[in-house]
């Protein structure tokens, strides 16, 4: 399930290989035009200091409802509230539309621009956190990634955001150490 609340926290990335280098994508022009063409957003960048401001405090504080969640503990006021207030830029509504195919959910949006970014970004996350199943919010084992996912198992146990990538890595380290501590090499 790509959700644009996930795709947003996942702008703080970090090199999942282990290397410690991390990257805030918000600062890409590369990212922003990929990420609102696949959203359907329009915002004209670079966003003014106060926006990107704005926009890396909205990601902070979504990642620590994500934690909260993650760690099965309620989230800090501080950061409900930082939420409600980013849902104020939500100035749209949802209109039905007849097609050819049947009915179609289109977004009939008041403010263009970056408010209207924060905004469907904010009720993204809102939505998420109201209407699905918050087992199902995770944040991927790697210490090293920690990329935010919904897990899409029928029993909920994904432990990392991409098995190939981040699984393989972790279970070959846990074999290369089991290796070492008997004693023979890999």
């Amino acid at each position: 399930m790509e959700l644009l609340c996930i795709d947003f926290l996942n702008s703080d990335w970090r090199d999942w290989r282990g290397s410690g280098r991390r990257e805030d994508r918000l600062l890409k022009p590369e990212w922003w035009e990929r990420f609102c063409e696949q959203w359907g957003l329009e915002a004209q960048y670079p966003p003014d200091a106060d926006t990107l401001s704005a926009l890396q405090n909205l990601r902070a504080h979504m990642r620590a409802v994500v934690e909260a969640v993650a760690a099965e503990r309620p989230p800090e006021r501080k950061d409900l509230d930082a939420l409600n207030r980013a849902l104020e830029h939500a100035l749209s509504h949802p209109r039905l539309a007849v097609t050819a195919d049947g009915f179609r959910l289109e977004q009939v949006v008041f403010a263009k621009g970056w408010p209207d970014v924060i905004g469907r970004i904010a009720e993204s996350f809102a939505r998420l956190l109201a209407e699905e199943d918050l087992r199902r919010l995770k944040i991927c084992d790697n210490d090293d990634c920690r990329w935010v996912f919904f897990d899409e198992s029928r029993n909920r146990v994904r432990r990392w955001c991409d098995d190939k990538m981040c699984g393989n890595l972790l279970k070959v380290r846990r074999f290369r150490e089991r290796q070492k501590a008997k004693g023979t090499s890999v």
